[in-house]
């Protein structure tokens, strides 16, 4: 077993639990990543959601921006009921689920879920535009 060091993000595969989490009919692309925490007072997933997404630095929220904006994502900046601009479709103390839908045919949700290793991050897509 490797010991981890608190911050490491390592790349792990979708497990059904967290595939369970997607509204989508269909996955044609998903990213996981678990970051390795020690229990902090950061313990529902909108509250590392909101870390990962809105608490960076300015060039990495530019950037996340750009890529999404690039991808025809319409966000919904400033409204109630968004992480970064996008919606909140399900929060609860077991994971949060945002929801994106771009005019270029791709759907994309982020989720994120605490566990008892830390969090785990992914982005879940379908393409329904070949």
């Amino acid at each position: 077993m490797t010991a981890y060091t608190s911050g490491t993000v390592q790349a792990i595969e979708a497990d059904d639990v967290l595939l369970a989490c997607s509204t989508l009919p269909r996955i044609d692309h998903v990213d996981v990543h678990l970051v390795h925490i020690a229990p902090t007072a950061l313990d529902s997933p909108e509250s590392w959601m909101r870390e990962i997404l809105e608490h960076t630095s300015a060039a990495t929220r530019v950037r996340l921006r750009a890529g999404w904006t690039m991808l025809g994502i319409g966000l919904h900046h400033g409204e109630a009921g968004t992480v970064a601009g996008w919606r909140i479709t399900h929060s609860s103390a077991e994971y949060i689920r945002l929801h994106g839908d771009s005019r270029l045919g791709l759907t994309g949700q982020l989720i994120a879920r605490v566990t008892g290793d830390g969090v785990v991050f992914a982005t879940v897509a379908q393409l329904s535009n070949p």
